[in-house]
């Protein structure tokens, strides 16, 4: 038989409230308190409507944060954002080096430091483009360097970052880098050590630049100075005394980054100077970012193949008072700077055959065979453009007259321009034809002929159009 299942029931006692008006008292205040008591009539806790003007109020808030987040969504996407990232690396070599810059120093290595040399990098990012304008304390930047740094940046990047590698033509700077024949007597004897340390150091300030990248809007101001700079080849000549600056700044409008960029040989120090030295660019620097503690002065030579430093003072003094004088009229130009939109970055790098190798020696020329094997016979030049602002490279001393070629025909099409020289590469001096012609110390380091200058001159001016037509 199967178990018996027995169901029990528990049956709970019943009272009568009436016959217990002190249990019935107690079980009424536990009722909820919207509940009316027995005997009471209903009462709503709101009249009617009265919710109305919370529902009205709660509504209008709820649609204006939408509307908030809507604007916030396509301001953003219209506005394409800039991004700056700065980093600098001393390049003070760790062993003794000859000093790059007058060949009458006979490749004897420096005796100390006079002030520190360093390369700055200011990396500029937008949308899909990446750009590195870097300042090297360095004599020039030859093929073979600019080629080394950009193979080491492109395997620790994981972009591409086209590069606007440029020196700042210090005389007092480290040597021993140039492999090449008419480098070696500037420079002192290659020293694959030395380029070696040169190559890590400039890439290491590049990638460390890409890191740190940050929102950021640009500035820019030009004006000419008075005093400063001459024409070291014809009294009378052409001169480009117009200081530029770049400012780069954070959302508070702090500078992040300060571009200077003027047209003056940094030859205050002599070859009697056997020290390490940046010469005045490095007192302008230094001065800015004293000024500013939070930002990165970079300074970019100009147009310089014909302009000398004006030179005030004794040996020493001379760099001092250029590089201050500098920064005074820099200072002035940032509070007058006009602000830009920042709403592109593009690029143009181009090769150019260049023409024939023609090596002076005095009245001699030299074989075109033999002067192709001391020279480049194809040139590097870069067109960055940065909104309504177009920095324009040369792989040269450029005289000022074709500096101020291309800077008028930019300001005619609407554009701010920076024209900075010793970019990417270097083939020796670019002058107009006339000064080719002439018998100068410029015309005999024309390593390609008298059209050279021009030919580049005019392949940054396509490249402008280019860039203007996108």
């Amino acid at each position: 038989m199967p178990p018996r299942v027995v169901t029990r029931q528990r049956v709970l006692p019943s009272f009568d409230f009436a016959q217990d008006p002190e249990r019935a008292k107690r079980v009424e205040g536990l009722r909820h308190p919207m509940r009316p008591r027995a005997g009471a009539a209903y009462r709503a806790p709101f009249a009617a409507g009265a919710w109305e003007p919370w529902l009205r109020v709660t509504r209008c808030l709820l649609a204006g944060f939408v509307l908030w987040l809507l604007c916030l969504s396509v301001v953003t996407a219209a506005e394409p954002q800039l991004l700056v990232g700065t980093a600098k690396r001393d390049l003070t070599p760790p062993v003794k080096t000859p000093l790059a810059g007058y060949s009458r120093r006979g490749g004897k290595p420096a005796t100390g430091t006079l002030d520190p040399v360093s390369v700055r990098a200011v990396v500029l990012q937008a949308q899909d483009t990446t750009v590195a304008l870097v300042s090297c304390d360095l004599l020039i930047i030859d093929e073979r360097l600019f080629e080394a740094v950009k193979a080491r940046v492109r395997a620790g990047s994981s972009r591409p970052i086209a590069l606007l590698l440029a020196a700042t033509h210090t005389h007092s700077g480290p040597g021993a880098y140039g492999q090449k024949f008419l480098e070696k007597l500037s420079m002192g004897h290659f020293d694959p050590a030395v380029f070696d340390f040169l190559v890590t150091r400039i890439a290491q300030a590049i990638l460390e630049a890409r890191a740190t990248l940050q929102p950021a809007s640009v500035r820019y101001a030009a004006a000419p100075t008075e005093g400063l700079v001459v024409n070291r080849m014809q009294p009378d000549g052409v001169v480009d005394a117009e200081v530029t600056v770049l400012a780069f700044e954070d959302r508070r409008g702090a500078p992040r980054a300060i571009v200077v960029s003027f047209g003056a040989h940094p030859t205050t120090l002599g070859a009697w100077n056997m020290r390490l030295s940046a010469d005045y660019p490095g007192v302008l620097a230094r001065a800015i970012e004293e000024r500013y503690p939070e930002a990165m002065c970079l300074f970019l030579a100009g147009a310089v193949g014909d302009q000398a430093p004006v030179k005030q003072g004794e040996r020493f003094e001379r760099p001092k008072w250029l590089g201050e004088q500098l920064a005074s009229r820099v200072l002035a130009l940032l509070a007058q700077a006009t602000q830009g939109t920042s709403d592109s970055l593009q690029v143009v790098q181009r090769t150019v055959a260049l023409p024939p190798a023609r090596i002076r020696l005095g009245p001699v020329t030299l074989p075109s065979w033999l002067g192709r094997s001391l020279v480049d016979d194809d040139a590097s030049v870069s067109v960055v453009k940065l909104d309504r602002i177009m920095v324009f490279g040369l792989p040269c001393d450029v005289s000022a007259e074709l500096g101020l070629d291309v800077k008028q025909r930019a300001r005619r099409a609407g554009y701010q321009p920076v024209v900075v020289g010793f970019a990417n590469d270097y083939i020796g001096y670019c002058l107009p034809e006339r000064l080719y012609r002439t018998i100068s110390y410029e015309a005999s380091l024309a390593f390609n002929g008298p059209t050279t200058g021009s030919m580049l001159v005019e392949e940054l001016k396509r490249m402008m159009g280019q860039l203007s037509d996108q």
